[in-house]
Formats: structure tokens, sequence, C-alpha cells
């Protein structure tokens, strides 16, 4: 009688076990999506990182998916200011999500980067120049167009921009 009592206890334990485990495994990507969103506004971005990860590995073909690659390599620029790895993740996406419209945005954030985080003109006029290339009527357009005119020049350098650290 004990045994088949333990036996049961032991049943029982496993499937709570199981039930705790597994209620990530089954959450849907707007529920990943929107807690990896959470998690990075309690300041959280690594544990953020891994929600979107996941998402990506479990819902590649969701909706979601892009959007979640996208704002992984918005976490690394703007959260851990790691601009190296953002610029990885924006690439991610360009390569794994190649018909989203965050594509032209990630493309745009790599030159971004590249000119005015990292001081690579080199490479920003790359990526700015294949962006005027592939997205010219893009609403960012313009921008990189202003950004490829001025490349490396600083803000005292830029006439339309030198009133700004004018001081009175």
């Amino acid at each position: 009688m004990f045994v088949i009592a333990m036996k049961n206890i032991y049943k029982l334990l496993s499937i709570i076990f199981l039930l705790i485990v597994g209620c990530s495994l089954f959450k849907s990507a707007e529920d990943l999506y929107n807690e990896a969103n959470t998690k990075r506004d309690l300041g959280e971005p690594k544990e953020s990182i891994v929600l979107l990860k996941q998402l990506i590995s479990k819902y590649s073909n969701h909706e979601k998916a892009p959007d979640a690659q996208y704002l992984i390599a918005e976490i690394y620029y703007r959260d851990l200011r790691d601009f190296s790895i953002a610029i990885e993740e924006y690439e991610n996406l360009k390569n794994s999500f190649p018909n989203s419209s965050k594509v032209p945005f990630a493309l745009f954030m790599q030159g971004f980067i590249y000119a005015n985080m990292l001081s690579d003109f080199k490479l920003a006029k790359i990526y700015y120049t294949e962006f005027l290339n592939k997205y010219s009527e893009h609403e960012l357009a313009e921008s990189v167009s202003f950004e490829l005119k001025y490349l490396g020049l600083d803000i005292n350098e830029i006439p339309t921009l030198k009133h700004l650290t004018k001081t009175k």
C-alpha cells in the first residue's frame, strides 16, 4: 500500500513539475513578445533577448518573428550599447526575414551606427549607398542622403545644424 501511495505521489509531483517547467513552452508568439517588452521596460534587456530568441526559434514563420529580431538589434543598440552585436543582429534580420518591412530600417541603422557610433565612415557609406540603391522612395531616404552628404563632418561643419551648438 505504501509503495502504491509513493508511486502516486511521485506521479503527481512529476506532473506538477512538468506543468511549471512547461508553461513557457506553450506561450504564444504574442505572449513571448509582450513578455519580452515588459522585461525590457523593467530594465532586464538580457532576459528580454532570451524571450525574443525563443519566439524566433519556435515561431520563425509568425508575423512577430521579424519584429522580435528587430527588437533584439534595438536592445543591443539602445539598451546594452553593444554596437557591433547590434549591427550583427540587424544583419540577421535582413538575412532571416528579407521581405520584412523592418529591413530598410535595419539597413539604415547599420549605416547610422557605423557613422555615428563607430566613426567608420567607409562602412557607413557602403550601407547608406546600398540603402539608397534599394529604397530610394523610403521615408528614410532623405535622412540617408543627408547623412551621406555630411558623412564624417562635425556638427559645427554642417551649415544647417551649426545653430544647434551655439551658446547664448
